[in-house]
């Protein structure tokens, strides 16, 4: 999700104030949205690299044992 100020975070229980995106918790629905634009135009803006290996971090947990 993109907060108020900006900043891009992960907002597991979906409660946080601002711009949101869904992705489920399977490996394959971290991979395409991190790949492509289609992420930064849902939160609109773009995603900076500290940003994307944050996210790319945080799926990694996420889908840990999922697939």
């Amino acid at each position: 999700m993109r907060t108020p100020g900006g900043e891009v975070e992960i907002d597991t229980a979906g409660k946080k104030e601002g711009r949101g995106a869904y992705l489920c918790p399977e490996r394959a629905c971290w991979e395409k949205a991190l790949k492509g634009t289609q992420l930064e135009h849902t939160l609109r803006g773009g995603l900076s690299r500290e940003s994307l290996q944050r996210l790319a971090a945080a799926g990694e947990e996420i889908t840990k044992g999922a697939d």
